[in-house]
């Protein structure tokens, strides 16, 4: 049974947060909400390239945010997008690596 590299569980667990500490445009977090259900499903099912696949999309999203910063206006994630991510990351992270 093929498993997820540690590595790469840690990187999209770190965009996650990225995205989160944040204030992005309301279209940004509808597609990183999406995202999160992806991520939730690949981890679910230990499929890495589905994960690899998602981590691609936050960082073209990620790139698509810095290259509109200050041309749209920007928010705090919903409550409902933050409180995802942040189980989210617990989910995907061992306790001892949040902090990191």
């Amino acid at each position: 049974m093929v498993t997820i590299d540690p590595e790469l569980v840690r990187d999209v667990a770190e965009k996650i947060q990225w995205f989160v500490d944040g204030r992005r445009t309301p279209n940004v977090w509808q597609r990183f909400d999406s995202a999160l259900t992806a991520v939730g499903a690949a981890h679910g099912a230990n499929d890495a390239a589905a994960m690899e696949q998602v981590l691609y999309e936050l960082e073209l999203l990620s790139r698509r945010v810095a290259e509109k910063q200050g041309q749209e206006s920007a928010e705090e994630p919903p409550p409902k997008v933050r409180d995802r991510a942040n189980e989210l990351v617990h989910t995907l992270l061992p306790d001892d690596e949040q902090d990191e």
